[in-house]
């Protein structure tokens, strides 16, 4: 695999595999050349447009190289590297870029702005989400820091560690991630410790949190999250997804986390 590639023409066809590439490749108005992308890919709406080649996960090679592409955008994962692998031996031409901490969405971007002869678009968009990035981290500055747990899944029990991206974030919105040290990524974990560590907010950005998230934590009645009513679901796409919307995430994290300062918000 190639972390980084350079084309010598601009690719008029493009396979994205992954969401977050999917909304880079919109948000630099490459939308139009987009020719397949996976099952997840929904957001911007016209994304839900085009032609699925397989999941995230398990992308479809016959489908990818049915789409005739120039050039496929992919995040590597352990499930999708034998596909990837295939699709290299085949000749398609193959651009990495990985999604776990923030200075990767700026690689990412970088490398697809380089790849496709969008270098300028690149940087605006880098820049454009950078400052949004600062104006939240400014807006939390000089207040106190509520004790934060980010939960991305209810059975098991799994949580925001350290050394991620969303670690990063409730970092910019103003936060303490109570998670940070219980694992890297993205440990499992259980109720006791969820009480040990006391939060005062829990994020709960698991899939179908919005269904029955809170009663996960219901008998926590003496955590601060649960007895003051902080907890909060957020859509899982918002916070977990190393895309060009992380500046609206970092803004709604920090109105979560600081409903008292309407300038977060």
């Amino acid at each position: 695999m190639l972390s980084r590639l350079a084309v010598a023409a601009e690719p008029a066809r493009i396979v994205s595999l992954a969401p977050s590439t999917t909304e880079i490749l919109f948000a630099m108005g490459l939308g139009d050349r987009v020719v397949g992308a996976c099952s997840q890919c929904d957001y911007p709406e016209a994304a839900r447009l085009v032609p699925h080649v397989g999941s995230y996960l398990v992308p479809s090679v016959e489908a990818v190289i049915g789409a005739r592409p120039d050039l496929v955008v992919v995040v590597p994962t352990p499930a999708n590297r034998e596909a990837v692998r295939a699709l290299e031996r085949l000749g398609s031409r193959v651009l990495v870029v990985r999604d776990r901490v923030l200075a990767d969405l700026w690689d990412g971007i970088r490398a697809i702005g380089d790849a496709t002869g969008r270098r300028a678009e690149a940087r605006d968009l880098e820049n454009r989400v950078r400052e949004e990035l600062a104006a939240v981290a400014a807006c939390g500055a000089g207040r106190s820091r509520p004790r934060v747990l980010m939960v991305v899944g209810h059975r098991p029990l799994i949580v925001v560690g350290g050394g991620t991206l969303q670690h990063e974030l409730v970092e910019i919105a103003g936060g303490e991630n109570v998670g940070a040290d219980i694992g890297a990524a993205f440990p499992q974990t259980s109720l006791e410790v969820v009480a040990a560590r006391a939060p005062d907010v829990i994020v709960d950005a698991a899939m179908g949190s919005e269904h029955g998230g809170a009663a996960v934590f219901a008998s926590l009645r003496h955590v601060p999250a649960v007895r003051d009513g902080r907890v909060v679901s957020v859509a899982a796409d918002e916070l977990l997804r190393t895309g060009p919307r992380l500046g609206e995430a970092a803004r709604r994290l920090a109105g979560i986390l600081h409903p008292e300062a309407s300038g977060c918000r």
